[in-house]
């Protein structure tokens, strides 16, 4: 078990353990085959990119089973830099762990890692000089604050398209440093000196800090447990959740980003890693005024949830002066995307007008452009005095023939039970449906669901229902999937 700990609170004797693994796999030559496994991996491929995070985890993980063999203590762990109390002049920086500053030239002259005793290598793997590095001389004069790290903790979900530097929404890519406070690319860049190319992992402390980046990852994980890795698939070749990422080798768990997705099961253990609670998510009463909002700061995003009480048509909109951004999710899942909408209403504002089932809803908005920060109104109102008519199905009578016809459609049906008795729902045709069954009297509770309980990809669900009116929603199993499909339900 890989125990990380705050490098500023190692004690005398985890300090020279974990100098004397790093310098022992230095001699042998395993800690250069790091540093050019990070310099000739495709830059775009492990960075920039979803996989970024999880590459990264599997590349700790690696070095960490080294250090543990060299030690001979497989509890060794490596320890992380803590951005807030590791300014210049932290524990860290002591000569018997990391060293210090480089000198006037940049030159490293202090610690174990001084010049004379730690020779970096090129992409190539021929020596190439001391170890260089310049604090806070490169643009970025200090480090990230714990309040930076709590804002991008508070962002999902954990990528979008179009899966690069260019992802704004998106908690990977502000914690990666494209936008937002800027977390990781600042601790290179205020680190300065052999920390800047591709070759990074030739200062130790690239280990250190990237164990930060991963202890981040995790705590969100933690605080998130619904918002999984994306994309699952439709993104570029390596970054989607089973595919092989790049320059990732075999080994004792495998290449993929599914992989490596919980910190436990690789047992790998923060030494005060803390869960912090999951912000209450702001209500709209559809049919309220306008809701006040704002985004405060570049890149954030504003999510809202919603209730929709009966089927029937609604229109989601924002007002202001500030050009929005509105993606809807459900119902009842704040991942399943339903739709998305740039200037659909006034000015730039964003406009969503839809059929929508009932169920718990969620918005996410954000401002158009990545850097721009502004003020809106939000909210949700019915259409008509009514909603539009449910279809209903008629126990034993003929079946209904539909469609799903657009992605993240979901098709709602009603019945009514007169007699308790054992009732069968199902699906018929070619398309993969999903079905979920809802009651009594209701839309809200789920009571059944199924997959492939019917012939081929048809959904089926059979069990004893008493009196009572009840809802099934049909929907594709992908949610990009469309085609026809019939629908009835049976006695017995």
């Amino acid at each position: 078990m890989a125990i990380r700990k705050d490098a500023n609170t190692l004690s005398a004797a985890e300090r020279a353990e974990f100098v004397d693994a790093i310098l022992t796999l230095k001699a042998e030559g395993i800690y250069d085959q790091f540093v050019l496994r990070h310099a000739n991996a495709i830059m775009n491929a492990i960075h920039r990119c979803p996989a970024f995070l999880p590459w990264h985890r599997r590349f700790l993980f690696d070095l960490e089973r080294e250090l543990q063999r060299v030690s001979g203590n497989p509890n060794l762990g490596i320890p992380y830099w803590n951005w807030p109390s590791g300014g210049a002049n932290a524990a860290m920086w002591n000569d018997d762990l990391l060293g210090g500053n480089g000198d006037a030239g940049g030159v490293v002259r202090t610690g174990p890692f001084r010049a004379g005793q730690w020779t970096v290598v090129n992409s190539s793997g021929s020596p190439a000089g001391p170890l260089m590095r310049a604090f806070g001389q490169n643009g970025f004069p200090t480090l990230p604050t714990q309040a930076e790290i709590n804002q991008v903790m508070a962002v999902t979900p954990y990528d979008v398209p179009s899966w690069n530097m260019n992802s704004n929404p998106s908690f990977r890519n502000q914690l990666e440093g494209w936008i937002g406070p800027n977390l990781h690319n600042r601790g290179h860049v205020w680190v300065g000196g052999s920390m800047l190319p591709m070759t990074s992992p030739n200062d130790p402390v690239f280990f250190m800090h990237h164990c930060m980046v991963d202890k981040i990852w995790h705590e969100w994980q933690l605080r998130f447990p619904n918002q999984g890795y994306l994309p699952a698939s439709g993104g570029p070749f390596g970054q989607n959740l089973t595919d092989p990422m790049d320059s990732t080798p075999s080994g004792q768990i495998g290449p993929r980003p599914i992989d490596v997705l919980d910190s436990t099961a690789l047992g790998i253990v923060y030494d005060d890693a803390v869960v912090q609670p999951q912000p209450e998510i702001p209500l709209l009463i559809v049919g309220a005024n306008p809701m006040q909002a704002d985004i405060g700061a570049p890149g954030e995003v504003d999510v809202f949830r919603f209730e929709v009480p009966s089927f029937g048509p609604y229109t989601l909109f924002t007002t202001g002066s500030s050009d929005t951004f509105m993606t809807l999710f459900g119902p009842n899942d704040p991942n399943i995307e339903v739709t998305s909408n740039d200037d659909g209403g006034e000015n730039f504002n964003s406009q969503i007008g839809r059929n929508l089932s009932a169920g718990t809803y969620y918005l996410r908005i954000r401002l158009f452009s990545p850097s721009a920060t502004g003020n809106y109104a939000v909210a949700v109102r019915a259409e008509g005095n009514a909603p539009n008519p449910i279809p209903e199905l008629v126990v034993d009578g003929a079946s209904i023939n539909a469609a799903i016809a657009a992605a993240n459609e979901s098709d709602l049906y009603r019945f009514t039970i007169t007699a308790e008795g054992i009732y069968t729902i199902q699906t018929t045709g070619t398309t993969d449906t999903f079905m979920t069954l809802h009651g009594p009297n209701s839309q809200l509770p789920e009571i059944a669901r199924n997959d492939d309980g019917g012939a081929s990809f048809n959904a089926r669900i059979r069990r004893q229902i008493s009196p009572g009116e009840y809802f099934v929603r049909i929907r594709h199993f992908s949610p990009v999937g469309t085609g026809p499909y019939s629908i009835r339900i049976t006695r017995g």
